[in-house]
Formats: structure tokens, sequence, C-alpha cells
């Protein structure tokens, strides 16, 4: 194994955006943790097997097996067969469950690995609505100048927020994009309080008032405006 490779978190707890999990084994198991159970790399998700996926390393390079998993196994949006395997390379997204976790598979070579940190900093940094910046492995919010920082759900928040700056966003899609964890099966509306969603709106209002507003339609949603 003459190659640096891992996996960058984009979506899966316990994990946070941007984290980087090493791949220094010839076999790794990604799953669920059970009582007796415990996979290499494990997330808290019910939609996640207990025994969901391989990445197995052979003839030089990585590839992923779906262990016959109940809701699938992903290489860039395409599913594979139960049992089935693929080689990657280079970029290639995996994801478990849907997109419920969401990871992207990354090669680097040794001479190469004191600079990726910056370079990943770079590509995060994305081109949003009104001429904000987000920033998702800082969790980051740039405003000319100005840097907002966040938790990870309240990010989550502020980020679906922005992406559909001036529509309208109902407390449903935020519980689903917030609190994904908390669903027991796929479409469920996550079991979050009135008083949790209304508490994680506050602080993102506090924290954004001088550069956005978020209308509430009352029992229904939120609309984000920018302020001029």
């Amino acid at each position: 194994m003459d190659k640096s490779s891992f996996l960058m978190v984009e979506r899966g707890n316990p994990y946070e955006r941007g984290d980087i999990i090493p791949l220094t084994s010839k076999m790794i198991i990604l799953g669920r943790k059970g009582k007796q159970w415990d996979p290499d790399i494990s997330f808290d998700n019910v939609f996640v097997s207990r025994k969901h996926a391989a990445l197995l390393y052979k003839n030089g390079r990585f590839f992923i097996k779906d262990l016959n998993s109940k809701h699938g196994t992903f290489v860039n949006q395409e599913r594979l067969a139960p049992n089935g395997e693929r080689p990657l390379q280079n970029a290639d997204s995996v994801a478990l469950a849907g997109d419920l976790i969401v990871l992207s598979f990354s090669i680097l070579s040794m001479d190469e690995t004191m600079d990726i940190t910056p370079l990943m900093k770079q590509m995060a940094v994305v081109e949003a609505p009104g001429g904000v910046k987000l920033d998702p492995f800082k969790q980051e919010l740039v405003f000319g100048e100005d840097v907002y920082a966040f938790s990870e759900k309240e990010y989550k928040c502020m980020e679906m927020l922005i992406h559909h700056k001036g529509q309208f966003v109902s407390k449903e899609q935020l519980k689903l994009e917030v609190w994904p964890e908390r669903s027991y099966s796929i479409g469920e509306i996550p079991d979050v309080s009135a008083e949790e969603l209304n508490a994680l709106i506050y602080r993102v209002r506090k924290k954004t008032r001088h550069i956005l507003s978020i209308e509430s339609i009352r029992g229904k949603g939120y609309i984000l405006h920018s302020k001029d």
C-alpha cells in the first residue's frame, strides 16, 4: 500500500462534515454498531446495516463491496448489486442507505500529503446566493470580511435556508436535514420538539441578524431573506 488513501465525510453521524478517515487495513467493514458488534467504521443511523459494506485492498487498489445491506451501497449514485463490488477511483462518491451516509474516496501520493489540508479547505468553500460563501469543513459562513461560525446542526439549518433563499422551507424539511439520525424509517419525520427547532432557529437568527433575516410562516416553516 504505497498510497495514502482515505475517506472524507460529507454526511454521516457521529462524524462531522470534513472529517478524514484513513484507510490503513486491507479489509475495512463499514456498518452500524451493535451490542456484540463494532465495525471498523461505524455510523449512527438505523438505515445502515450492522455489516453494510467492506473496503477491500487487493491488486494495488481499493474495492468496495456491498455486504447484502438492506438499503444499499452506492458508488457515484449507482447502486451495487447485493454482495457486488467494484474498484474505487480517486474522488468517487460512496453512499450508504441512499444518501444518508455520504463519503468521498481519495488517493493521495505521499509527497502530496503536506498540501492536502489547504487544498481541501480551498475546495470546500462554496459560493452561495446573496454574495455569501459557505465553508462546510469549518462550518462557517463568510460575508465580505466577516466570518460567522456555527455548530454542526446550526450550519445544516443555515445552509439549507441559504440554498433555498427566498423560498419556503417547511419545518419537516429542516427536521429531515438537521436531525436525520432520529428517523426510524425512510421518509419518516424525525422526532424533534417544537422547542428544539425554535431554539435552533433562534441561535441561527442571532448569529446572522446583521446580514440575514429568517421569516417565520406560522406553524409551517421559514423563508430566508438577505438584508440590504
